[in-house]
């Protein structure tokens, strides 16, 4: 009874705690007034990456750029390639010093609580301090003999009977040494050792007291301890970045508490039957169920629970994601989305650039795993939802493909935006660690202001008002359990998570408004009042039970019935048998008289007769990759449409409630009235028209508003072509060629042609780090890294590089350098001869130095020399780069330096800039008389983003398939000039090269490989202007 009352207090706390860190407004005021410029809390807060020795020079200038880029805040997050001892004194004055200056530019901190990730360890701190975190045992594995020996040390022994069940010899297996029959042997393991963990494992989650190990460390002796007057302040919560119970292959997890648990729970010995957690025998069903159900307890009551109880205590929010990608697979947690309910800002992770509609296990295109998540905040009244974005999408990711991602993500119910990632450095490995990164190493930062406002003022509409859904679909999550050995897949399994990705599909492209059910979370929050079934803060007329559901857990089926009893309506689309991997007959009568859809697809008629919404009805038969969003105010309502093609325009309209419409223009933070009719029952009749990746805000309100502004859409633009100047093609940056094969020589050996990647491997293998450069593979336990910095000279090596000149081109080139990372380490020489790096001369990356080579090459084949006196922990072995005003030539190995030739129309890489990622300009100028109408029409370019400037000054941010643009009020009379920038991607410049990413793009994708290709054979991407522009007016 103690324990009951002490959770219901811990459950009321943490109600009260959510419902006022979540209020929303439902006054329509508090998105307008502020929708030109939103507050700090509604916009971007990347995870900006501490991935070296961290000073106040970086924190400054990025802080800086963040509060320039109309970013709100950031999450300060560890990150391999950390010099910085985590947590150590040093760690937390700068950590200081950060939360000072955010303070002072009105930015907000969050605590990213692990070095680097899965959270749970606190960098080593916790397995170092509290062995039996992880010594205790987390993994189960299974062996199957006909005799025992005394050699043998099982921590389970089963034997098989005449009538094949298993009994529990453990007792007393050595009787049964030299005797022959079928046993199971289980052998208990812990987690491995791995430099990824500091030098430890994993830690167990489960084992009580971990978790409070992991918050003493992390939390109150540290952040906690030095900064708790700005906690729910400046602080405002804390990041966890997939902490989990995962084992792996055909292995069961285990924990000191399973045992006792699960009889407690259940009433009998899981010991006695681990056969079947393993094999499809005995009661394998029921067993498995209530062994997953244990496994979700467990991690609730010992990770989520002191977590949550920490946050809501100390004012604040806790967020972060879990594994919530790999549903239906039980083996990261056993139910992602009750996690979620104990979190104050639920979150997901959205990474790569890969658009999947089929596969359960999909990122972006995965709707179950959005859709997860906002029904979660919906049940459990939070007001905002965080998904980390974009990480792992390459260099080339676009614009185009980041609205289009990022609005996909909110349209189904995402509001809080989480870039990932913000490095500090590209020094060494970190430059392929997941790009993109969004800070000034990216060739498209300086535009990305316009894309950041454009979701700046999205969140603040999505983050007020309330999603009222009606219908609640119980995800199959129990019956997935019965299938699972690990996390082993089988093929009913699988079939299950894509034939329930399909429903949910087609219920979102068909309109259908809806919510998704854990039935964790229904057990803890659901109710009936009335004929609604209430899971928390959400009311639903309609429950739907669909395809594949084999089990339902017992309070699920109590609440169904009971709702059934009350006149409520169920769609059954198949037919459970179990209740809590049991089969119960009571099903059958829970089923009568219900709607039974078994077989039945989602036709029109379908869809019409039990998903139709009287609140909004879309009018089209096909509505293509349409998405929408509407949530309810006071005064009206909000309405956001997508479109998540990138090849196809999506056009119709729909019928809707309210007396009156405004656009609310999300690129430049404006007002306008919105076209709209009258249909035959009275409603508004709204159409409308979304280019590829396009998107519409509507403010649908219930009275009459003021009319500022005609409500005539633009007549069609007639002219004619005015006479222009011929296009002026420039490229803004110097031409690069990226060297990334050596010759590397130390101690007695000299390996040749190798790939940087290697070369630097084999290097710190020799000096003893058995996994290669440690900046990759280990977290830094304290200062264990930095601590083997103890090289002596002589143990020194030097790393050649060589490109090639083309023939008689070696004298004519100009104003050519080469750029070489961490020269403090070694002297640069060029064919022989000693250099010096340009004083206060970088490229791409600050810490990147310049050399000027110019007059020092010779045509065939030119040599950059690093030498080093002496071996050190920071002798990452990395690509150089040559730069400079030429052309590159393909040839049967890399490329080959030419000079230059002028630009033109067309792909750049057919133009001798294959490895160029930067700018160029295209310019013209005509004469124009101020007051007339003018307009440029730019057939067809390619590149990351552009941008469109007259005389100067920046008129348009060009992200999609616009194709006309009017720029009349920048127009003087006399000459002008019309400037379009095309802007390329640094995928092109660092790669990958010898593999295709397809938008899945690791760390994995610059490693292994094992010889040059030719030039022609890498992959890069076309950019460039591609066909010629025109300005037309109308006099």
């Amino acid at each position: 009874m103690k324990t009951t009352i002490i959770l219901l207090l811990s459950m009321i706390a943490y109600w009260q705690t959510s419902a006022q860190s979540a209020k929303q407004s439902t006054d329509i005021s508090h998105v307008l007034n502020q929708f030109q410029s939103p507050e700090a809390h509604y916009r971007s807060a990347p995870l900006w990456v501490w991935n070296t020795k961290v000073d106040k020079k970086y924190i400054d200038e990025m802080l800086q750029e963040f509060k320039d880029k109309s970013f709100g805040g950031v999450f300060v997050h560890p990150r391999p390639g950390l010099i910085t001892p985590y947590l150590s004194q040093e760690w937390m004055q700068l950590w200081k010093y950060a939360l000072e200056k955010a303070k002072d530019l009105k930015l907000e901190m969050w605590i990213y609580d692990e070095n680097s990730y899965p959270t749970g360890f606190a960098g080593g701190h916790v397995p170092h301090q509290m062995p039996e975190s992880f010594n205790q045992g987390q993994i189960v594995s299974i062996e199957k003999k006909t005799s025992l020996s005394a050699d043998d040390a099982p921590f389970i022994v089963l034997k098989k009977q005449s009538d094949s069940t298993y009994k529990n010899i453990s007792s007393q297996w050595k009787d049964e040494i030299g005797k022959t029959a079928d046993y199971a042997l289980f052998s208990k393991s812990n987690y491995g050792i791995s430099p990824w963990y500091a030098g430890f494992s994993y830690v167990d989650l489960m084992v009580p007291g971990v978790t409070e190990k992991f918050l003493d460390i992390s939390m109150r002796q540290a952040y906690e301890k030095d900064f708790k007057e700005e906690f729910g302040k400046t602080i405002k919560g804390i990041f966890s970045d997939e902490p989990n119970i995962e084992t792996g292959g055909d292995k069961m997890r285990w924990t000191p508490l399973l045992f006792p648990t699960f009889e407690k729970q259940w009433g009998y010995k899981l010991e006695d039957n681990l056969i079947s957690l393993f094999e499809e025998t005995g009661d394998y069903k029921k067993v498995r169920h209530n062994y997953r159900q244990v496994l979700l307890y467990l991690f609730i009551e010992y990770w989520a629970k002191p977590m949550n109880k920490y946050t809501t205590e100390n004012n604040l929010e806790w967020t972060g994601h879990y594994w919530e990608h790999g549903w239906p697979n039980p083996n990261h947690g056993p139910d992602n989305m009750a996690m979620y309910a104990w979190h104050q800002r639920p979150a997901i992770d959205m990474l790569f650039n890969q658009f999947d509609e089929v596969s359960s296990t999909a990122q972006f295109g995965n709707i179950r795993a959005v859709k997860e998540l906002s029904s979660a905040a919906n049940q459990m009244n939070a007001k905002r939802t965080l998904s980390e974005t974009y990480g792992g999408a390459g260099w080339e990711l676009s614009f185009k493909d980041m609205k289009r991602l990022g609005d996909w993500e909110y349209v189904l119910g995402v509001n809080s935006m989480n870039q990932h990632l913000s490095t500090m450095t590209l020094q060494g490995v970190r430059k392929y660690d997941y790009p993109p990164t969004f800070t000034y190493h990216n060739v498209w930062w300086k535009d990305y202001q316009t894309l950041n406002q454009y979701f700046n003022r999205l969140s603040l509409a999505l983050s007020n008002g309330k999603q009222k859904n009606d219908i609640l679909i119980i995800e199959p999550t129990s019956t997935t359990w019965f299938y699972f050995v690990g996390s082993i897949y089988k093929e009913h399994v699988a079939k299950l998570g894509n034939d329930f990705q399909a429903f949910v599909s087609k219920l979102e492209k068909n309109q259908v408004e809806y919510d998704l059910g854990s039935e964790d979370i229904i057990k803890d929050h659901g109710s009936i009042s009335g004929k609604q079934f209430i899971v928390g803060h959400a009311a639903y007329q309609k429950v739907v039970i669909p395809k594949g559901t084999e089990n339902l857990n017992l309070p699920t089926f109590l609440l169904l019935n009971k709702f059934k009893q009350a006149g409520g309506e169920i769609l059954f689309f198949d037919i459970p048998q179990y209740i809590d991997g049991t089969k119960d007959k009571r099903l059958e009568e829970l089923m009568q008289d219900c709607s039974l859809l078994q077989g039945q697809e989602l036709s029109p008629q379908m869809l019409s007769k039990h998903f139709k919404s009287n609140k909004i009805q879309f009018h089209n038969s096909s509505f293509g990759d349409l998405y929408h969003h509407r949530r309810e105010f006071d005064q009206g309502q909000i309405l956001f449409l997508s479109n998540a093609s990138l090849t196809q325009s999506v056009q119709g309209d729909f019928t809707i409630d309210g007396k009156d419409v405004q656009e609310l223009d999300l690129f430049t933070g404006t007002t306008k009235p919105y076209p709209q009719q009258k249909s035959a029952d009275g409603k508004l009749l709204l159409a409308y028209n979304l280019p590829e990746a396009g998107s519409k805000l509507l403010y649908i309100s219930n009275t009459a508003l003021p009319k500022t502004k005609t409500m005539q859409q633009a007549a069609a633009f007639k002219g004619k072509n005015v006479q222009s100047s011929s296009m002026a093609v420039k490229r803004q940056m110097p031409n690069v060629l990226t060297v990334d094969f050596c010759d590397i020589h130390f101690a007695d050996q000299s390996l040749k042609n190798q790939y940087f990647d290697d070369a630097s491997n084999a290097l710190y293998r020799h000096h003893g780090f058995q996994e290669g450069n440690p900046w990759c593979t280990s977290v830094q336990f304290k200062d264990e890294i930095l601590r083997r910095d103890t090289f002596t000279a002589g143990s020194g090596f030097s790393v050649d590089y060589h490109f090639n000149i083309s023939q008689n081109d070696a004298s004519s080139l100009s104003d050519i350098k080469a750029v070489v990372e961490r020269i403090h380490l070694w002297d640069v020489f060029i064919n022989g001869e000693a250099i010096k790096a340009q004083a206060g001369e970088w490229w791409l990356d600050k810490d990147f130095a310049v050399f000027d080579i110019q007059g020092k090459l010779r045509q065939g084949e030119n040599t950059i020399c690093l030498r080093a006196n002496k071996m050190s922990i920071f002798a990452e072995i990395e690509p150089i780069y040559i730069i400079g005003d030429f052309n590159l030539k393909a040839q049967a190995k890399s490329w080959q330096i030419a000079s230059s030739t002028p630009l033109a129309l067309g792909s750049w890489k057919e133009q001798g800039l294959p490895l160029y990622g930067h700018d160029v300009a295209y310019s013209k100028t005509f004469t124009a008389k101020k007051g007339n109408n003018y307009q440029i029409n730019i057939p067809q370019w390619e590149g990351t983003v552009a941008s469109l400037k007259v005389n100067g000054i920046l008129a348009e941010v060009l992200i999609g398939n616009e194709r006309q643009y009017n720029i009349s009020s920048l127009v003087q009379s006399g000459t002008n000039t019309i400037e379009l920038i095309v802007t390329g991607s640094l995928k092109n410049t660092l790669g990958p090269f010898y593999r295709k990413a397809n938008g899945y793009v690791t760390p994995w994708h610059w490693r292994g490989v094992k010889e040059m290709i030719p030039g022609a054979e890498y992959d890069l991407f076309n950019y460039g202007l591609m066909e010629d522009f025109f300005i037309a007016t109308d006099k």
